[in-house]
Parts: structure tokens; sequence; C-alpha cells
């Protein structure tokens, strides 16, 4: 029988004392804060799930992965790629340092040309050194009995009170930012332009998201008008939806609206406790139709396929933390068919946000065949974009 021991608790040195166990699990943090004990044992083989979580080579956890002692490496992620190719380059330099050269070989020999220059000659060398050494499975391939799953992306428009607010917010604020930007002797001043960018999400969400909840009587988004539409088809057909959004106090938003209407729902975030109860009642309740879920606390770890339609009703930096929160949905356990909504506000960043990270994505696919940290992966010229009404 297959001995495993969990390195974790206050405890657990103690495990690594006499005859070790044949499996031994233990988490990132963990591994960062005991790197030294357990760099002097001899490990057969280090496994990393999740393995984008060393895509930032300058991280602690990241150089305590690559300090362990062990015969043989295997890393396991979805998504080698969210932003940048220098994330590929950190898992390899885990599995095989130097396979890819020092970071700024690897830089001016892969990133910049395929990046910056779309240089589809140095884009398939790429591909081919890196060939031998991977296994990628689509869960299309290895999840055949899983039903289809369809993508939409739904648009919408400012209403008239969110447009005038979009623009003061623009002009007072956006103008002398990308004056800077388009200064290259001038730092990029990634705080002022995150705070502003993110404000602008927010206003596209719900005024009341920016106006810390006062606003006039009537006020109203274009896009939770929308969302309404969406879900009362939904419920009307009697499934059951997942929603994600980013910011709590649309979540709130939401909840009050639902209350409203008298549907039962349940709702997860990062302060919510005992989230497995919570899981299991929206799952098994036949009355509880809605699951409201912090894109940050509900988009890991849970099985959420009672439900058969999936809204994100705000966009993410990059479509990996999408597509992770999807899989809540659509994954094992999943018997009908999943209907994923991405709502969309035409006009403003969402739209140009939608088209950065499809690119990101496609990125990815090109390299690896069969996409918070992308915001700094944004040029100067992608980032006056953004801040362009």
């Amino acid at each position: 029988e297959l001995q495993i021991a969990l390195f974790y608790g206050k405890e657990r040195n103690t495990l690594l004392s006499g005859n070790l166990p044949a499996v031994v699990l233990t988490t990132y943090s963990i591994l960062s804060r005991d790197a030294e004990v357990l760099n002097k044992i001899p490990w057969n083989y280090v496994v990393l799930d999740e393995a984008q979580k060393i895509k930032n080579h300058n991280t602690q956890m990241c150089k305590a992965t690559k300090f362990l002692n062990s015969k043989r490496r295997l890393a396991l992620t979805g998504t080698p790629i969210e932003n940048r190719l220098t994330e590929l380059w950190s898992i390899f330099d885990f599995l095989m340092p130097g396979y890819l050269g020092s970071i700024d070989d690897f830089r001016k020999r892969y990133e910049n040309p395929i990046t910056k220059y779309q240089d589809h000659e140095k884009r398939e060398v790429l591909k081919k050194i890196i060939h031998p050494f991977k296994l990628r499975r689509l869960k299309k391939d290895v999840l055949t009995e899983l039903p289809p799953k369809s993508e939409e992306k739904r648009y919408c428009t400012l209403a008239p009170t969110q447009i005038v607010m979009y623009k003061d917010i623009v002009s007072e604020r956006g103008s002398k930012l990308i004056a800077k930007l388009k200064d290259e002797s001038q730092p990029v001043e990634y705080i002022h332009i995150f705070a502003l960018l993110t404000k602008l999400k927010r206003l596209c969400d719900h005024p009341k998201l920016v106006l810390n909840g006062t606003t006039p009587k009537g006020t109203t988004s274009g896009k939770f008008e929308l969302f309404k539409e969406i879900m009362e088809e939904t419920l009307e057909s009697g499934e059951k939806v997942v929603v994600f959004s980013q910011y709590l106090e649309m979540l709130d938003i939401m909840g009050n609206w639902l209350k409203g209407i008298n549907v039962k729902y349940e709702s997860l975030r990062g302060s919510t406790m005992n989230r497995g109860k919570v899981v299991e009642r929206f799952q098994n309740d036949p009355d509880c139709n809605v699951f409201l879920g912090s894109l940050m606390a509900g988009g890991l770890g849970i099985d959420l396929t009672s439900a058969s339609v999936v809204i994100h009703y705000d966009r993410w930096w990059n479509a990996a933390r999408e597509d992770q929160a999807t899989d809540r949905v659509h994954r094992i356990g999943q018997t009908r068919g999943v209907q994923v909504f991405k709502l969309i506000t035409k006009g403003t960043l969402e739209e140009k946000i939608d088209a950065m990270i499809t690119t990101k994505a496609t990125l990815m696919n090109s390299i690896v065949e069969s996409d918070d940290t992308m915001f700094k992966s944004f040029s100067r010229k992608e980032l006056i974009e953004l801040l362009t009404f």
C-alpha cells in the first residue's frame, strides 16, 4: 500500500525524521518557508501541480522549487503561458535548467522577435525545441464523454449617465497619463494607470461601484440590464446558473435584485465560511438556482456541475482565469451542455481588453500545440489604447 504524508501544520518537520513515506504532499507556501529543510532530502521525483505558480522566476516560491534536490522533475499545468513567453522559460528552467538559455538570452532570441515582431520562424524553432519534452492534452481529447461547451460574447452599451461619467473620468485623469506614456523618457506609472482602468471597469459594471453606492434615482447600467435579461431567460427555462464577478459590490447588487424577484441563491467570496456547505446547498437544493461567486474565491477548487449556464459579468486580464472558473461547471460530472456568456460593454476598455486577451490566448496556442500580472505586460501603445475613449 502506497504511503502518503502531508507535510503541513506545526508538527510537519517530524514527518521527515526516520523513514520517509513514498509520497510527500505539501503546498507552495510551505515549500517557500521550509526550503532549507526540504533541499537536504534527495528526492526521486518532484512533481509540480498548477506549475504556472512558478511563472515569475524572481519569486521566492519559484526559486525554492528550483533548489530542490531531485533526480527527475515533472510540471503539470493547463496554462504554461498566461501573459508572457518568459513564463514558459521559468517552467522549463525548473525542469531542465539551462535548456532554453538564460532569461536574457531567451528574451533576445525568442520572446522579443515572437511577441514584438511576430517572427514566425522563431516561433516554429521554439515549438520544435520544446516539443519532445511536453505532452499537451485538450479536455475534448481525454474527456470524450463530457458534453459540449459553447461560448458567446454578449454586447451592451453604456447607459446615458455612464457615458457622461466615463468621459469625465477619462478627460480628467486619462489625458495626463497618456501624455506621460507617449514620452519614452518617462517611467510607466503602473499604479496610477491600473487605478484608473479599475475605476473604468467598475463603472462599466454599474455606476454604484464608483459612487460608493449612492446613485441618483433611476441610474442604471447597460450591462446590468443585459444581465437581467439573460438571467430571466435562464431561470424561466429551469436551468441553474453560475455568475462570476471580480467585484464584491456587484455581487451585492445582483443578490439584492434576486431577493427582489424571490429567487433563491448562494454566494461565495473570500470571506465565506464553510465553503463546502455553500457549494453543497447549490448543488443539491432544487430550489436554489443561482450561484454568485467572486472570480478569485469561486474560480478554483469547487464543483458546480448542477449548473449548465455560466455568466462572466466582467472580464479578467487574461483568459486563463476565466477558463478555470468556467471549468467549475464544465467538468467531470456534468451531464448537460454548458452555455457560457461573457458580457462586454461596447466602445469601452472592456472591448479592448477582450481583443488583447484573445491575442494572449493565441500566443500560447501558437507555441504550445494540440492564456493582474498580464496588466504589466501591456506595451505603452496598448495602455494608451485602453485609456482612450
